[in-house]
């Protein structure tokens, strides 16, 4: 499935799905996770940013991602759609797979460049974010922190939540607040996510 390509966004292609690492295709391209919690957003934020419609499925009940989904972008790098963490209405045994999943990818994939960690704007140090956040840092892999749902929040209170989770954090800098509501977040997402990128294929390069 393939997508019309305004003047920032580059045209996506799904490629494949995989239950398991091993099942995941090859891909020459940097890659480029998305990573979020089951309830954050995250096919609704990849069908906005990507201007796909629906190249990723959504439900209104978390945990709809239950594979890896690889899409193939038009600027020469490929998103990886993980599973979410936290809660969700599954079996164990299938939880755990996710997590499994999650973990051999971020650990295991030599063209892994960085990762897109959403985080819900609303719900500053939630337990299951603190604990990504504890291990995704540990990995050393770039992480471009997005909040969604900023339209859930009123206008004096996004600023409070970002400086928040960028103390909790650590963050250089408060995070891309993100609403899939407003057409003018997805420009300002790519103009901050191809400057960090840039920043972070400059320090591999040198």
């Amino acid at each position: 499935m393939e997508i019309s390509e305004s003047n920032s966004t580059p045209r996506a292609e799904f490629v494949t799905s995989a239950a398991y690492f091993k099942e995941l295709s090859q891909s020459a391209d940097r890659e480029y996770a998305v990573l979020g919690r089951s309830n954050v957003g995250k096919s609704s934020f990849i069908n906005h940013v990507l201007e796909s419609g629906a190249i990723a499925r959504t439900s209104k009940k978390p945990g709809k991602t239950t594979l890896a989904n690889l899409y193939r972008l038009s600027d020469g790098t490929a998103w990886v759609d993980l599973p979410g963490y936290g809660y969700a209405k599954a079996s164990l045994k299938e939880k755990q797979r996710w997590g499994r999943l999650i973990a051999d990818y971020c650990t295991k994939r030599d063209n892994l460049s960085g990762i897109i960690w959403l985080l819900d704007i609303r719900h500053p140090g939630v337990k299951a974010d603190l604990e990504a956040g504890h291990w995704l840092f540990a990995l050393g892999k770039p992480v471009f922190p997005v909040l969604t749902k900023r339209d859930k929040l009123p206008k004096q209170k996004q600023q409070q939540h970002s400086s928040a989770y960028t103390d909790i954090f650590g963050f250089p800098a408060d995070p891309l607040r993100y609403s899939v509501m407003e057409h003018n977040s997805r420009e300002k997402f790519w103009g901050r996510f191809l400057q960090w990128r840039d920043e972070v294929l400059g320090e591999e390069e040198g």
